[in-house]
């Protein structure tokens, strides 16, 4: 374990989660998402370096902001925690240039989540970069992770696809977005065989959100369980704890 990088990775991480975050909800409102000086959401003026230290200054600032009190979106907290943790995480049990892949995909599913508990959409963008990273760390494993990765792909989309258009049929209503088919595909470039570990975990997690947030509708934002369950199981698997039982 590589102990002195993980603790250097996260303040790293915390900082490069908050602007994950940032990103992820500048786009769901339909804003540039990767340029522009941080601001507070409710009075639109401009942060400096004080209000903006990942975790810190939403603690001592009480979760408002210092000029209106309105409240701060708490995905911001949450994402420069999570970027703190798989950060620290990915350092502490990969080799550095995996971890340095890793933890890059892990902060463009922050990004993602974020989007998607907003508006119920995933940024095609977000997915790409998951697929490009994706097939990166698989080639650290070998050609035939690769190979694994494309065929999980094709079956996954296949799969996702064919659920869509059964409960499409049975009640009118897809219950999945093409945006958590077209993540699902993307992590499976990643994931190869593991790929059904992740989609059971992320569906197992979604039933526990449904019946503790108990939705109106009886419908959740899908996008942050599958990015979670995707990254936690993708990190097992590049780090060897499946063995020989996946390439």
């Amino acid at each position: 374990m590589n102990l002195l990088g993980a603790i250097l990775a996260l303040p790293v991480g915390a900082v490069v989660g908050s602007f994950a975050v940032t990103a992820g909800l500048r786009w769901a409102r339909g804003e540039q998402a990767l340029s522009g000086r941080s601001r507070c959401d409710g009075c639109a003026t401009p942060l400096g370096y004080g209000a903006t230290v990942p975790i810190v200054s939403y603690v001592r600032l009480g979760g408002a902001c210092a000029c209106c009190r309105a409240p701060i979106h708490r995905g911001h907290f949450v994402g420069e925690v999570l970027g703190a943790v798989l950060a620290m995480v990915s350092v502490a049990t990969l080799p550095i240039g995996s971890a340095l892949a890793a933890a890059a995909l892990g902060l463009v599913l922050i990004a993602a989540a974020a989007a998607d508990a907003v508006v119920r959409r995933l940024p095609d963008l977000a997915s790409l970069a998951v697929a490009i990273l994706g097939v990166g760390l698989s080639l650290l494993r070998g050609p035939e992770a690769v190979l694994a990765g494309l065929v999980a792909g094709v079956l996954t989309g296949g799969a996702l696809l064919l659920l869509r258009r059964g409960f499409a049929a049975r009640r009118g209503d897809p219950g999945l977005g093409l945006g958590d088919v077209k993540l699902a595909i993307a992590l499976a470039l990643w994931l190869g065989a593991a790929t059904p570990w992740a989609v059971a975990l992320a569906g197992l997690f979604g039933l526990l959100q449904v019946r503790v947030a108990k939705p109106a509708d009886g419908r959740i934002a899908f996008g942050p369980v599958l990015a979670a369950s995707g990254w936690v199981v993708g990190l097992a698997l590049q780090a060897g704890l499946f063995g020989d039982l996946i390439p």
